[in-house]
């Protein structure tokens, strides 16, 4: 399936006309997206949008619909768009980036984002550039990727495109093209569409039984539920795939949560309850929308005077007692034989899901450090677990035995939220740590290591990839992932 890519070929607007999908006049589409959009109200999305789900009937069916999703894109800026769009007409394997440099539509030219394409489609012939489903190629074109692009056009302005047509729903294809887009996608400047109507075919009552189901599904954030669940038909989603692969690209990219913003079915836009009712549906995926407020610390302050180092401030210094406390009797519990168990947290933030390590050191010397990078655990129980690995499961040390615990000193580093960049640049020396993973390799090190060792970027990126039992430049190979992170340490 693979071609070559060809920037100088532009696909057309198929779906453009007077009665047809949308209006191929520029000024009565603007004026009718427009109107949808003024319609349309505001959700309380409490974060950065990194994916959102819209259907694509004739506007004058699910225009509404549509505008509900894209009015929370309202006054925001992404680098690139990645529309994923389910095959109607064209069957194939895989997925389908189109070869050409821009999708046009009656607003204008949206160029591709052919670096982002490029890389796509570098990794399994799976996902490959084709016109399949773009074009007449296989059966015919596809128009469920060509009604967003106007939408998109007149609320985000300028913007690259990354066209996708998936030509099956099988669980593999979405779940290969999730993983690569969120392997290059950047949270808040990449914005993934996934285009899917819903029920279609059934009584009114039925129709909007099956969407309900459908729209739980969706708040559930759950890729694989959704998918079981569509798979044995507790719902219906033509864009089953494109829904599928977006949940897995947002997670990756950091989003935690979906929102159904609109909700609705072709007879509620007609009047009519009965003849042929297709279902649709609007959401958002979203994580926290940003960072919050960092404090650099000064040197004297660090337990080790990481000079140079921007640790946050998140957690209050009673917290950070407890935390430490609670390390310091894990190590009693394990190493000393004292009958101790995990305290109970005193409040949600430290049962809040976290990346943590936990670092000993005796007489200056590491003497043991083991973590969590990703938040698989609430961060107290991360601490205590992760103390007692230190000192006992670092296969670099010798267990550390009783007679040292006393003279041990703890620190400890907790993690922000993972955030991908395919821009070695973004890494920061002092700020970042940095995990880095190409297929089953991964390595990870924490943002005090450089300082401490007077490292730069470089230098950075290659210890960590030695880390990961990779060559040094392995930071440069776009199949390399990249993952930075900040912390706090104390």
């Amino acid at each position: 399936m693979q071609t070559l890519s060809d920037p100088k070929k532009i696909r057309p607007p198929r779906f453009a006309s007077k009665g047809g999908f949308y209006s191929d006049d520029p000024v009565e589409l603007t004026k009718q997206i427009a109107r949808f959009y003024s319609e349309a109200r505001r959700a309380d999305v409490d974060g950065t949008i990194a994916a959102v789900i819209c259907p694509h009937a004739g506007y004058v069916y699910s225009g509404a619909v549509a505008a509900a999703a894209y009015k929370q894109l309202e006054g925001l800026s992404y680098d690139t768009v990645i529309v994923i769009a389910p095959s109607h007409r064209a069957f194939f394997r895989g997925a389908a980036v189109f070869s050409g440099g821009a999708y046009r539509t009656p607003l204008g030219d949206i160029p591709l984002d052919l670096d982002f394409c490029g890389k796509l489609t570098s990794v399994d012939p799976d996902i490959a550039l084709s016109d399949m489903g773009h074009d007449s190629t296989g059966g015919g074109y596809e128009h469920a990727l060509e009604v967003h692009l106007p939408f998109l056009q007149i609320v985000l302005g300028h913007f690259a495109l990354v066209p996708i047509v998936m030509g099956d729903q099988e669980f593999q294809t979405a779940k290969l093209l999730g993983e690569l887009i969120g392997r290059w996608a950047t949270f808040g400047r990449t914005l993934i569409v996934a285009s899917s109507d819903l029920a279609h075919g059934h009584s009114y009552t039925e129709t909007k039984r099956l969407d309900e189901t459908a729209a739980a599904a969706v708040e559930k954030f759950s890729p694989s539920k959704f998918y079981d669940q569509l798979q044995n038909g507790a719902f219906e989603a033509c864009g089953g795939g494109p829904i599928t692969a977006a949940m897995i690209a947002a997670q990756a990219m950091g989003a935690d949560k979906a929102r159904v913003v609109a909700k609705r079915n072709s007879s509620d836009a007609t009047g009519e309850k009965s003849g042929y009712i297709v279902g649709y549906l609007s959401a958002v995926m979203y994580g926290t929308a940003e960072e919050k407020p960092k404090s650099k610390r000064k040197a004297e302050e660090h337990p080790r005077g990481h000079a140079g180092l921007q640790s946050d401030q998140d957690l209050t210094d009673h917290e950070r007692e407890f935390l430490r406390n609670t390390a310091r009797r894990s190590l009693d519990h394990a190493v000393k034989g004292a009958r101790l168990e995990c305290p109970e947290a005193p409040n949600d933030r430290l049962r809040e899901k976290r990346g943590a390590f936990v670092t000993l050191r005796l007489h200056g010397e590491l003497r043991g450090c083991v973590g969590y990078v990703r938040p698989y655990k609430p961060l107290l129980d991360a601490v205590w677990e992760m103390a007692e690995s230190a000192a006992l499961r670092d296969d670099r040390f010798i267990p550390l035995e009783a007679s040292e615990v006393d003279d041990i000193e703890i620190e400890i580093t907790v993690l922000s939220q993972l955030k991908k960049t395919h821009n070695p640049d973004d890494v920061l020396v002092g700020r970042h740590g940095l995990l880095i993973t190409r297929g089953i390799q991964s390595g990870v090190l924490l943002p005090q290591v450089p300082v401490e060792n007077d490292w730069d970027r470089e230098t950075f990126l290659a210890h960590t990839c030695l880390k990961a039992g990779l060559p040094p430049d392995a930071w440069q190979d776009p199949k390399t992932v990249l993952e930075i992170f900040t912390a706090e340490v104390f």
